[in-house]
C-alpha cells in the first residue's frame, strides 16, 4: 500500500510553450489524498499556473497496467486539462512528469518535453524531447545493397552492422524540430570528415548530442558525441530547423553512418516524442527502466578513457590540418593609451607611467562551451604572476593572485595541481595601489598560460572536397 497522504514541493520549475514563452511552477506544493484520490495545490503557497490558467485541485486515476500502472493527474479547469504522470518507489510520489509531449492545449499552448523531479531537494529540470538517439536527414545509413540515406530506410530494410551482419530494421521514428519554437531542442553535433580516422566519417556527420558513436580501445566502447565536442572537428551547429531520425533493430547494435561507427535507438521512455507515435502513452513508458548497462556496448561519459579519446581526437584534428587559435591578443590600456608588451614564453612585459590612474590588462575572450565544458565564463588570459617594479625608484614587488586589490575583470582563484591560477574576463583592472610608490615608469611583467587553445581554425577547403563533405539537408523531410 502506498502512504494515504503526500506531498511534493516543486522548486525553480518552469514549463515552455509551443510558440514561446515559458510558465513558471516555482515553488508550489501538492497535497496528494489517495484516500479520496484527489490533489490539490497547497493554499498557503504561491498558485499553480499555466498560460494565464491557475489550478487549485486535480483528479488522480491509475493506469490500467496494461499501460505501467501508472497514476495519472488531470485537471477539469482547464480544457482537455493539462495531464501529468505521477510514478514513485516505495511508499511515497518521487517523480513527476508532464505527458505526453507535447499535446495541445486551449489556447494554442502545449508542454514541451518531459520534466521529473526527484524529491529529494533536487530541481525540476526538462529532460528529453525526442532527440537523443537521432541522424539528422541526409546520413547515409549502410546496406547490403550501399548507403542509403536514413530517411529512405523503411521497417524491414536490411542494414549492415559494424560486425557485417544483415539485420533488417524494425521500426523508423523521426521528429521534425523547429527551433523558434522548441529552443532547448538538442541542436546538432558536427563530426568533420575523417575527424575519427580516414574516411571516418566519409563526410561531415550530424548527430543528437545524445547519440553515442562506437570507438574501439583495445574493445569497442560507446561515447555520447556530446562528450567529445572540441569545439574544431566536433562541434555544436546552430541550425532553425531539423529533421532528426532514428532506426531501430531487434536488439541494440552497431549501425555504420557515413562510414562511421554509431549506436542504432534503443527506446528509453522517448518513443512517443517521435511524430510516428507522439505522445502515446505506451511509447512514452516503454524502455522507462533502462540505464547504460542494457547497451551492446560499455558507455564511458567520463574518466581517464574519455580523456584519452578526446586527447587522440584533438591529435587527430591537427593531423588533417586543424589549427589551435592560441593568441589572446594581451595588451593594456593606460589612461586610454594602448600599450603593447614585449612577450615570450608565457610572459608579458609592459612598461606605463607610474602617474597613470586607470591602467587595465586587456585580452580577447573565449568560452569554453564549444570545447565541450560547462563552464559559462567568457574567459580572457589564466594569470600565473604579476610582479611590478618601478624605473626611477621604489621597491619591486610580486601581487598575490588572491590579493583582493584584483577585484575587478578576474574570477576566483583556481589551484591548477598546488599552483594559484586565476582567469580574467578579459579587462582586469589594476588598482593604483598596486604601484604606490614607484616612480617613473613602472614595469610589469604578467605570466600567464599561452597555451590554452582559445578555438580551432579550419583547414583550407580542398578541391574537389567540398561536395563530398557537404552538409546533409538539414529541414523537415516530407
Amino acid at each position: 500500500m502506498v502512504d494515504t497522504i503526500g506531498n511534493i514541493t516543486f522548486t525553480n520549475v518552469s514549463l515552455n510553450e509551443l510558440g514561446g514563452g515559458s510558465q513558471a511552477f516555482s515553488p508550489a506544493t501538492l497535497n496528494i489524498d489517495y484516500t479520496t484520490n484527489t490533489v490539490t495545490v497547497d493554499p498557503s503557497g504561491p498558485a499553480l499556473t499555466f498560460n494565464g490558467h491557475t489550478f487549485s485541485s486535480f483528479t488522480l486515476t491509475q493506469q490500467p497496467a496494461l499501460l505501467g500502472g501508472a497514476y495519472v493527474l488531470t485537471s477539469g479547469t482547464y480544457p482537455l486539462g493539462p495531464v501529468f504522470e505521477l510514478s514513485w518507489s516505495g511508499h511515497s510520489p518521487d517523480a513527476f512528469n508532464t505527458y505526453p509531449p507535447p499535446l495541445a492545449y486551449a489556447g494554442g499552448a502545449a508542454f514541451d518535453g518531459f520534466l521529473h523531479n526527484q524529491i529529494a531537494g533536487d530541481e525540476l529540470g526538462a529532460v528529453g524531447g525526442g532527440e537523443g538517439i537521432c541522424f539528422a536527414a541526409g546520413t547515409l545509413i549502410r546496406t547490403p545493397g550501399g548507403d542509403v540515406p536514413v530517411e529512405h530506410l523503411t521497417a524491414g530494410d536490411l542494414v549492415l552492422t559494424a560486425s557485417g551482419e544483415m539485420r533488417p530494421v524494425k521500426w523508423m521514428g523521426h521528429s521534425d524540430v523547429d527551433f523558434q519554437l522548441t529552443p532547448n531542442a538538442s541542436q546538432p553535433i558536427r563530426i568533420a570528415a575523417e575527424a575519427f580516422g580516414p574516411a571516418r566519417p566519409s563526410q561531415d556527420l550530424y548527430l543528437s548530442a545524445g547519440h553515442s558513436v562506437c570507438v574501439d580501445l583495445l574493445g569497442e566502447v560507446f561515447i555520447p558525441v556530446g562528450y567529445l565536442v572540441n569545439g574544431g572537428t566536433i562541434a555544436k551547429v546552430e541550425v532553425d530547423t531539423i529533421s532528426y531520425w532514428h532506426v531501430e533493430l531487434d536488439s541494440h547494435d552497431v549501425l555504420i553512418a557515413n562510414n562511421l561507427p554509431a549506436e542504432s535507438y534503443l527506446a528509453m521512455a522517448n518513443r512517443g516524442a517521435f511524430e510516428e507515435l507522439r505522445g502515446l502513452l505506451p511509447a512514452i513508458l516503454e524502455g522507462r527502466d533502462r540505464s547504460h548497462a542494457d547497451f551492446c556496448r560499455p558507455v564511458v561519459d567520463k574518466g581517464p578513457v574519455l580523456d584519452f579519446v578526446r586527447q587522440r581526437l584533438t591529435a587527430r584534428a591537427e593531423e588533417i590540418g586543424w589549427s589551435q587559435a592560441r593568441d589572446a591578443n594581451l595588451h593594456l590600456v593606460a589612461d586610454g593609451q594602448v600599450i603593447r608588451p614585449l612577450i615570450e614564453d608565457g610572459a608579458a612585459a609592459f612598461l606605463f607611467p607610474a602617474s597613470a590612474k586607470d591602467v587595465r590588462l586587456m585580452s580577447n575572450t573565449f568560452s569554453a562551451a564549444p570545447f565541450g565544458s560547462s563552464d559559462p565564463r567568457g574567459l580572457g588570459v589564466m594569470l600565473a604572476g604579476l610582479a611590478l617594479s618601478g624605473t626611477r625608484g621604489g621597491e619591486p614587488r610580486r601581487i598575490a593572485l588572491d590579493d583582493k586589490r584584483l577585484s575587478v575583470g578576474v574570477y576566483q582563484v583556481e589551484n591548477h595541481a598546488g599552483e594559484l591560477r586565476r582567469w580574467t574576463n578579459g579587462a582586469l583592472v589594476l588598482d593604483p595601489q598596486l604601484w604606490e610608490g614607484l616612480s617613473g615608469h613602472v614595469a610589469l611583467l604578467v605570466t600567464y598560460d599561452s597555451t590554452t587553445g582559445r578555438g580551432w581554425i579550419a583547414p583550407p577547403e580542398q578541391p574537389g572536397k567540398a561536395e563530398a563533405s557537404a552538409r546533409p539537408t538539414l529541414r523537415a523531410v516530407a
